[in-house]
Protein backbone atom coordinates (compact mmCIF):
# COMPACT_ATOMS: atom_id res chain seq x y z
CA UNK A 1 0.00 0.00 0.00
CA UNK A 2 1.21 3.26 -1.01
CA UNK A 3 0.40 6.83 -0.85
CA UNK A 4 1.49 10.26 -0.35
CA UNK A 5 0.09 13.69 1.02
CA UNK A 6 1.82 17.31 0.01
CA UNK A 7 2.19 20.60 2.66
CA UNK A 8 2.57 23.09 1.47
CA UNK A 9 4.08 26.18 3.40
CA UNK A 10 6.20 29.48 3.56
CA UNK A 11 6.91 30.09 7.31
CA UNK A 12 6.64 26.91 8.59
CA UNK A 13 8.69 24.05 7.63
CA UNK A 14 10.93 23.65 10.10
CA UNK A 15 8.37 22.94 12.75
CA UNK A 16 6.21 20.65 10.18
CA UNK A 17 9.08 18.52 9.73
CA UNK A 18 10.33 18.32 13.34
CA UNK A 19 6.73 17.56 14.54
CA UNK A 20 6.29 14.76 11.46
CA UNK A 21 10.06 13.48 12.72
CA UNK A 22 8.25 13.49 16.42
CA UNK A 23 5.44 11.48 14.53
CA UNK A 24 7.05 8.90 12.63
CA UNK A 25 9.34 7.77 15.43
CA UNK A 26 6.55 8.14 18.18
CA UNK A 27 3.64 6.04 16.55
CA UNK A 28 6.17 4.15 14.24
CA UNK A 29 4.29 5.33 10.85
CA UNK A 30 6.09 4.39 7.66
CA UNK A 31 6.55 7.73 5.56
CA UNK A 32 9.70 8.78 4.13
CA UNK A 33 9.35 13.34 4.29
CA UNK A 34 10.79 14.50 1.23
CA UNK A 35 11.12 18.55 1.27
CA UNK A 36 11.68 20.93 -1.90
CA UNK A 37 11.56 24.52 -2.54
CA UNK A 38 9.04 25.97 -4.83
CA UNK A 39 10.15 29.72 -5.15
CA UNK A 40 9.86 31.31 -1.57
CA UNK A 41 7.25 28.01 -0.70
CA UNK A 42 8.32 24.77 0.53
CA UNK A 43 6.29 21.47 -0.29
CA UNK A 44 6.68 18.48 1.89
CA UNK A 45 5.73 15.34 0.70
CA UNK A 46 4.87 12.59 3.02
CA UNK A 47 5.21 9.22 1.29
CA UNK A 48 3.50 6.39 2.94
CA UNK A 49 4.40 2.87 2.48
CA UNK A 50 3.05 -0.21 4.45
CA UNK A 51 3.38 -3.33 2.62
CA UNK A 52 1.59 -5.36 5.56
CA UNK A 53 -2.05 -4.02 3.77
CA UNK A 54 -3.32 -5.36 1.11
CA UNK A 55 -7.26 -5.20 1.21
CA UNK A 56 -8.64 -2.06 -0.44
CA UNK A 57 -11.08 -1.82 2.73
CA UNK A 58 -8.14 -1.65 5.06
CA UNK A 59 -6.13 0.62 3.08
CA UNK A 60 -8.97 3.28 3.24
CA UNK A 61 -8.96 3.23 7.03
CA UNK A 62 -5.24 3.28 7.20
CA UNK A 63 -5.35 6.12 5.39
CA UNK A 64 -7.60 7.95 7.71
CA UNK A 65 -5.40 6.63 10.60
CA UNK A 66 -2.51 8.72 8.63
CA UNK A 67 -4.19 11.80 8.09
CA UNK A 68 -5.44 11.86 11.43
CA UNK A 69 -1.76 11.76 12.60
CA UNK A 70 -1.04 14.50 10.25
CA UNK A 71 -3.90 16.64 11.00
CA UNK A 72 -2.45 16.61 14.90
CA UNK A 73 1.12 17.44 13.60
CA UNK A 74 -0.06 20.12 11.56
CA UNK A 75 -2.49 21.45 14.27
CA UNK A 76 0.29 21.36 16.89
CA UNK A 77 2.11 23.83 14.66
CA UNK A 78 -0.45 26.20 14.16
CA UNK A 79 -1.10 26.29 17.92
CA UNK A 80 2.71 26.85 18.81
CA UNK A 81 4.00 29.29 16.10
CA UNK A 82 1.22 30.82 13.62
CA UNK A 83 -1.11 31.87 16.85
CA UNK A 84 1.84 33.83 18.22
CA UNK A 85 2.97 35.20 14.75
CA UNK A 86 -0.63 36.16 14.64
CA UNK A 87 -1.24 37.82 17.53
CA UNK A 88 1.60 40.52 16.82
CA UNK A 89 0.23 41.47 13.37
CA UNK A 90 -3.19 41.84 15.64
CA UNK A 91 -1.05 44.07 17.95
CA UNK A 92 0.68 45.76 15.66
CA UNK A 93 -1.98 47.12 13.87
CA UNK A 94 -3.87 48.85 17.25
CA UNK A 95 -1.41 51.99 16.82
CA UNK A 96 -2.45 53.23 20.14
CA UNK A 97 -0.31 50.24 21.75
CA UNK A 98 2.93 51.27 22.17
CA UNK A 99 5.38 48.53 21.09
CA UNK A 100 7.27 48.29 24.24
CA UNK A 101 3.81 46.63 25.56
CA UNK A 102 3.10 43.97 22.66
CA UNK A 103 5.77 41.40 25.19
CA UNK A 104 3.35 41.75 28.12
CA UNK A 105 0.02 41.97 26.03
CA UNK A 106 1.39 38.72 23.70
CA UNK A 107 2.07 36.80 26.78
CA UNK A 108 -1.60 37.99 28.33
CA UNK A 109 -3.22 36.51 24.76
CA UNK A 110 -1.70 33.38 24.64
CA UNK A 111 -2.04 32.75 28.71
CA UNK A 112 -5.91 32.77 27.75
CA UNK A 113 -5.16 31.04 24.87
CA UNK A 114 -3.66 28.17 26.43
CA UNK A 115 -4.83 28.31 30.27
CA UNK A 116 -8.31 29.03 29.41
CA UNK A 117 -10.31 32.48 28.80
CA UNK A 118 -12.01 33.92 31.43
CA UNK A 119 -14.05 30.74 33.03
CA UNK A 120 -13.73 28.13 30.11
CA UNK A 121 -11.96 25.09 30.36
CA UNK A 122 -10.00 22.61 27.97
CA UNK A 123 -10.06 26.06 25.86
CA UNK A 124 -6.64 25.04 24.19
CA UNK A 125 -8.15 21.72 23.97
CA UNK A 126 -11.18 22.80 22.12
CA UNK A 127 -9.23 24.71 19.90
CA UNK A 128 -7.00 21.76 18.59
CA UNK A 129 -10.10 19.60 18.35
CA UNK A 130 -11.71 21.85 16.15
CA UNK A 131 -8.65 22.36 13.37
CA UNK A 132 -7.78 19.29 13.26
CA UNK A 133 -11.51 18.45 12.37
CA UNK A 134 -11.66 21.24 9.85
CA UNK A 135 -7.96 19.66 8.79
CA UNK A 136 -9.23 16.20 8.21
CA UNK A 137 -11.85 17.70 6.40
CA UNK A 138 -9.61 18.79 3.86
CA UNK A 139 -7.65 16.36 3.57
CA UNK A 140 -10.16 13.88 3.06
CA UNK A 141 -11.17 16.45 -0.22
CA UNK A 142 -7.39 16.65 -1.28
CA UNK A 143 -3.85 14.96 -0.92
CA UNK A 144 -2.13 18.63 -1.24
CA UNK A 145 -2.73 20.80 2.27
CA UNK A 146 -1.71 24.53 2.14
CA UNK A 147 -1.08 25.37 5.96
CA UNK A 148 -0.79 29.39 5.28
CA UNK A 149 -3.71 28.60 2.70
CA UNK A 150 -6.13 26.89 5.12
CA UNK A 151 -5.49 29.54 7.90
CA UNK A 152 -6.43 32.47 5.66
CA UNK A 153 -9.61 31.04 4.14
CA UNK A 154 -10.49 28.10 5.58
CA UNK A 155 -9.87 28.51 9.76
CA UNK A 156 -12.34 31.43 10.19
CA UNK A 157 -14.27 30.06 13.69
CA UNK A 158 -10.68 29.04 14.53
CA UNK A 159 -9.42 32.23 14.16
CA UNK A 160 -12.24 34.30 15.58
CA UNK A 161 -11.40 32.70 19.27
CA UNK A 162 -8.10 33.39 18.76
CA UNK A 163 -9.08 36.78 18.36
CA UNK A 164 -11.66 36.86 20.81
CA UNK A 165 -8.56 36.72 23.31
CA UNK A 166 -6.43 39.17 22.02
CA UNK A 167 -9.34 41.56 22.76
CA UNK A 168 -9.67 40.52 25.80
CA UNK A 169 -5.89 40.83 26.75
CA UNK A 170 -6.26 44.34 25.58
CA UNK A 171 -9.34 45.25 27.28
CA UNK A 172 -8.29 43.98 30.31
CA UNK A 173 -4.88 46.06 29.89
CA UNK A 174 -6.84 49.01 29.11
CA UNK A 175 -8.68 48.84 32.17
CA UNK A 176 -5.44 47.59 34.58
CA UNK A 177 -3.76 51.11 33.09
CA UNK A 178 -6.75 53.01 33.70
CA UNK A 179 -7.05 51.21 37.31
CA UNK A 180 -3.80 52.55 37.85
CA UNK A 181 -4.36 56.47 36.88
CA UNK A 182 -7.09 56.46 39.22
CA UNK A 183 -5.09 54.82 41.91
CA UNK A 184 -2.46 57.36 41.10
CA UNK A 185 -5.03 60.20 41.60
CA UNK A 186 -7.08 59.28 44.56
CA UNK A 187 -3.20 58.79 46.33
CA UNK A 188 -2.18 62.29 45.41
CA UNK A 189 -5.51 63.77 46.58
CA UNK A 190 -5.27 61.65 50.26
CA UNK A 191 -1.62 62.85 50.08
CA UNK A 192 -3.15 66.39 49.79
CA UNK A 193 -5.45 66.17 52.56
CA UNK A 194 -5.40 67.37 56.03
CA UNK A 195 -6.81 64.37 57.93
CA UNK A 196 -10.03 64.82 59.66
CA UNK A 197 -8.91 62.21 61.91
CA UNK A 198 -5.53 60.73 62.72
CA UNK A 199 -6.55 57.38 63.70
CA UNK A 200 -9.60 55.72 61.97
CA UNK A 201 -10.78 52.04 62.27
CA UNK A 202 -12.56 49.89 60.04
CA UNK A 203 -14.95 46.98 60.22
CA UNK A 204 -17.15 45.13 58.03
CA UNK A 205 -20.52 42.72 58.71
CA UNK A 206 -20.75 39.95 56.73
CA UNK A 207 -23.63 41.27 54.85
CA UNK A 208 -21.33 43.91 53.53
CA UNK A 209 -21.91 46.83 55.52
CA UNK A 210 -19.32 48.71 57.49
CA UNK A 211 -18.70 50.84 60.49
CA UNK A 212 -16.08 53.48 61.14
CA UNK A 213 -14.65 54.20 64.56
CA UNK A 214 -12.25 56.92 66.36
CA UNK A 215 -9.30 55.98 68.15
CA UNK A 216 -11.16 55.70 71.39
CA UNK A 217 -13.47 53.09 69.86
CA UNK A 218 -16.38 55.59 69.78
CA UNK A 219 -18.72 54.63 66.03
CA UNK A 220 -18.45 57.67 63.63
CA UNK A 221 -19.77 56.26 60.73
CA UNK A 222 -22.41 58.23 60.27
CA UNK A 223 -20.65 61.43 60.91
CA UNK A 224 -18.47 60.75 57.83
CA UNK A 225 -21.52 59.33 55.54
CA UNK A 226 -22.88 63.01 55.53
CA UNK A 227 -21.84 64.30 52.94
CA UNK A 228 -23.23 61.47 50.93
CA UNK A 229 -26.54 60.73 49.45
CA UNK A 230 -27.37 57.51 51.88
CA UNK A 231 -30.34 56.85 48.88
CA UNK A 232 -27.03 56.28 47.19
CA UNK A 233 -26.28 53.26 49.00
CA UNK A 234 -28.23 50.76 47.00
CA UNK A 235 -26.85 52.68 43.46
CA UNK A 236 -23.32 52.64 44.69
CA UNK A 237 -22.13 49.63 47.28
CA UNK A 238 -21.15 49.97 50.78
CA UNK A 239 -18.17 48.86 49.51
CA UNK A 240 -17.82 52.16 47.07
CA UNK A 241 -19.08 54.11 49.88
CA UNK A 242 -16.65 52.67 51.82
CA UNK A 243 -13.54 53.89 50.13
CA UNK A 244 -14.94 56.95 49.40
CA UNK A 245 -15.24 57.64 52.94
CA UNK A 246 -11.64 56.91 53.64
CA UNK A 247 -10.78 59.47 50.41
CA UNK A 248 -12.82 62.19 52.25
CA UNK A 249 -11.36 61.47 56.03
CA UNK A 250 -7.72 60.56 54.59
CA UNK A 251 -6.58 59.29 58.05
CA UNK A 252 -2.90 58.87 58.88
CA UNK A 253 -2.82 55.76 59.58
CA UNK A 254 -6.27 52.96 58.97
CA UNK A 255 -6.55 49.51 60.86
CA UNK A 256 -8.59 46.83 59.08
CA UNK A 257 -10.84 44.80 61.25
CA UNK A 258 -12.14 42.49 58.44
CA UNK A 259 -11.69 38.88 57.39
CA UNK A 260 -14.13 38.04 54.93
CA UNK A 261 -12.55 36.81 51.99
CA UNK A 262 -15.50 38.57 49.64
CA UNK A 263 -13.77 42.16 49.79
CA UNK A 264 -10.64 41.15 48.49
CA UNK A 265 -10.80 43.61 45.49
CA UNK A 266 -12.16 46.56 47.75
CA UNK A 267 -9.53 45.74 50.38
CA UNK A 268 -6.79 46.31 47.77
CA UNK A 269 -8.00 48.98 46.44
CA UNK A 270 -7.77 50.21 50.37
CA UNK A 271 -4.24 49.35 50.11
CA UNK A 272 -3.29 50.98 47.21
CA UNK A 273 -4.44 54.03 48.15
CA UNK A 274 -3.65 54.52 51.77
CA UNK A 275 -0.01 52.63 51.12
CA UNK A 276 1.54 51.65 54.42
CA UNK A 277 -0.82 53.82 56.39
CA UNK A 278 -3.14 50.45 56.36
CA UNK A 279 -2.78 48.01 59.01
CA UNK A 280 -4.32 45.03 59.69
CA UNK A 281 -5.83 43.96 63.45
CA UNK A 282 -4.39 40.70 63.86
CA UNK A 283 -7.58 40.29 66.50
CA UNK A 284 -9.15 42.49 69.28
CA UNK A 285 -12.45 43.44 71.14
CA UNK A 286 -13.13 45.81 68.46
CA UNK A 287 -13.17 42.77 65.66
CA UNK A 288 -15.64 40.05 67.98
CA UNK A 289 -18.13 42.78 67.02
CA UNK A 290 -18.07 41.74 62.91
Amino acid sequence: MEHSVQLGTQYYRESICERLRELREQEELPFQIIEHRQGKRWIIQCQFQDSSLEAAEDENVVQKIHRYYLANALAETILHHWEKDHVVQILKKRHYLKQENWELLLKKALEYLNKGLGQVTGYRVNRKTSLVTQILNCLDHSSVFDIEGFLRFRAQEYKKEVNKAVEFAIDEYILEKEYLEFIQLLKHFVDSQKPRLEYLHVGMTPQGKFHLYNSEGVKVTHQFLEDYQLDNVHELGYEDLLVSALIAVAPREITLHIRYEGYKDTLQTIRNVFGDRVHDCQGCSLCEKF
